[in-house]
């Protein structure tokens, strides 16, 4: 395995070199101590942490397999701490695959999944964590079991599965009294209730989440509780109270120099002293914000910080650093937003995915009952004619009914294959399919096509007040009045999330912009009430056709996307035609102003 070695100053390294040489080398057991050092060091004091790792890099000659092994994962950790966390998952990877350790090894699984959380790969981080819920019960030490709970918390509030993250820090939490996890427990359920919407500034969660932080002396998750309450109090138009938490932390949490962190705290700032017009200290901690983003991919911080900066530049008059800054923050917003959709997409491929693994199971398993009769059948041979006539009867009734399940099983994974389990159209691969051969139809026949694609409104929002089983609802019902609405030819579909698109046989883009503003007007009257919660609903519209995008399925689709984007950024709840106006947006990135003003709208 490659030892991985981290780099510091010539002074330390002609120090350390000068104390070898004056003392015998270090013991296994010196090694040993020093590495059970550095792994309490790694978050309660992170300067102290670092120089025992250079201290073991001196000595890194003198360990066993297993000595480098625990070092290169400490390294790993100081490096996902750091925020590369590329180099990080490298070296977790090789030590989940190689080690012969294997408490290190479902550390280093642990650490895979946090990393993969922070650094945003969804997909390679829920196959992680099924390994990880999987094996969770089975493991006996008590401090691994509870990083697992730790992790599967992280994980799934970063993902933003804010209910499966509340449970996994409460089944923590009630494990514990006092100590690192305690606050880890404390902070990551604080997190889940302030996404969930659960707390206020006097919710008394907060101060016993502040209290077993500072007991166990963790500033980084002491740090992460004080942005929730500077945030709830922003959210109450108190900024100079929000400016006072934040600053009470502002200099330990530096001294840490935890990217994720910085950036919150950073870019609270920013609009805490936009918000008591202090224009400076505003630009001053905007620019910092941004700088603590470059390595941390769409994050919400970012989106503050150049909205803020765009803002105060256009107060200041400069225009032309205004458009530059609105530039950034709305190719930030749209990847923020882009961000969340994925990771809905991600949880919801994951659940398809376990379901069909787990009817796949099922089948194997009937398949190898059969077999194990079929042998039983074998071994029976020498019994009475009678009892080998019963048990072949048995079998073949058996097998009929297998084969009837089977047949069964494949005709449901088939619906499953071309239908949305949640409201019964088409899903995005059977759509795809559909619409290339209606191109491939009217092309060959002269025959025009559009395509409408829109997106609701403020659903997120919707998840979060009132819960996923009322997004559900909504679903449902945008789904079953808008196939009420299709025409016979009609192909529609849910793409993912809230987003769903209709592609139109024999239809030019004039007709397709009265029947999306119909789609609009009917999803806007939607009654929310049967829900038990009263809301209003609507839905965002872009359309296009061959004669605006061609006869090529992913541009027509494209093109709908961003002509939906500008009904977005225009208002929401209208219908937007593309037209040349977006298409240079599209390659420019120009304001969306101006696209507004050479789009086609129609509006409410």
């Amino acid at each position: 395995m490659r030892l991985i070695i981290p780099k510091f100053r010539l002074a330390i390294m002609l120090t350390f070199f000068s104390l070898s040489l004056s003392f015998d080398v270090f013991s296994t057991e010196d090694i040993d101590q020093l590495l059970t050092q550095a792994d309490k060091l790694r978050s309660q004091n992170p300067a102290e942490f670092k120089e025992t790792l250079n201290l073991l890099a001196l000595k890194s000659a003198n360990m066993s397999v297993n000595q480098t092994d625990y070092y290169n994962y400490l390294v790993a950790y100081n490096l996902s701490f750091k925020g590369e966390f590329v180099k990080a998952i490298e070296i977790y990877s090789d030590i989940f695959r190689s080690t012969s350790d294997p408490t290190l090894r479902f550390r280093a699984n642990l650490s895979i999944v946090n990393s993969h959380a922070i650094s945003k790969s969804w997909n390679m981080g829920l196959q992680h964590l099924s390994l990880l819920i999987k094996d969770i019960d089975s493991i006996t030490d008590d401090n691994v079991h509870q990083l697992g709970l730790v992790v599967a918390a992280i994980f799934y509030n970063q993902l933003g599965q804010y209910e499966l993250g509340l449970k996994y820090a409460n089944r923590l939490g009630s494990q514990l009294s006092q100590g690192r996890n305690y606050c880890l427990a404390k902070q990551l359920a604080l997190e889940s209730q302030f996404k969930l919407g659960q707390l206020s500034e006097d919710s008394p969660q907060i101060a016993q989440g502040l209290q077993a932080c500072q007991q166990s002396n963790e500033v980084v998750m002491e740090s992460a509780i004080y942005s929730y309450l500077a945030e709830l109090y922003l959210d109450n138009n108190q900024p100079l109270q929000a400016i006072a938490t934040l600053e009470k932390q502002l200099v330990a949490i530096e001294q840490t120099k935890y990217a994720p962190i910085l950036a919150q705290y950073y870019a609270l700032l920013a609009d805490s002293y936009f918000q008591t017009q202090s224009y400076s200290l505003a630009s001053d901690f905007a620019s910092k914000a941004t700088t603590q983003t470059k390595n941390i991919a769409n994050s919400k911080p970012e989106v503050t910080a150049y909205n803020i900066l765009f803002q105060i530049a256009e107060s200041r008059g400069e225009h032309q650093q205004a458009l530059a800054y609105h530039q950034e923050y709305a190719a930030a917003d749209k990847a923020y937003l882009d961000e969340v959709k994925t990771k809905h997409l991600a949880f919801q491929l994951a659940q398809h995915q376990a379901t069909e693994q787990k009817n796949q199971i099922k089948l194997l398993d009937d398949q190898n009952r059969l077999l194990r009769l079929e042998q039983k059948l074998s071994r029976s041979e020498t019994e009475n004619n009678r009892l080998f006539i019963s048990l072949l009867v048995v079998s073949l009734m058996l097998l009929i009914g297998m084969v009837y399940k089977s047949r069964t099983t494949q005709k449901r994974l088939k619906l499953l294959a071309e239908y949305d389990a949640l409201t019964g159209v088409h899903n995005r691969g059977h759509f795809t399919q559909l619409a290339l051969s209606a191109i491939d139809y009217c092309s060959k026949n002269k025959q025009v096509a559009s395509c409408i694609l829109f997106d609701l409104d403020k659903f997120k929002s919707i998840n979060d007040t009132y819960g996923h089983a009322t997004g559900d609802w909504v679903l449902k019902q945008v789904a079953n009045v808008c196939q009420s609405q299709c025409r016979k030819n009609d192909l529609f579909a849910r793409l993912g999330g809230e987003e769903f698109c209709i592609f139109l046989l024999s239809c030019d883009v004039g007709t397709a912009a009265q029947l999306a503003e119909e789609y609009r007007k009917l999803i806007a009257t939607i009654d929310s009430k049967d829900s038990d919660f009263e809301f209003a609903i609507s839905a965002s519209f872009g359309v296009t056709d061959f004669s605006l995008s061609g006869t090529n399925l992913d541009k027509m689709v494209a093109d709908s996307d961003h002509a939906m984007y500008v009904s977005k950024k225009t208002g929401r709840n209208r219908v937007t035609v593309f037209s040349d106006g977006i298409a240079e947006f599209k390659r420019n990135k120009q304001a969306n102003s101006a696209i507004s003003n050479q789009a086609t709208e129609v509006r409410v």
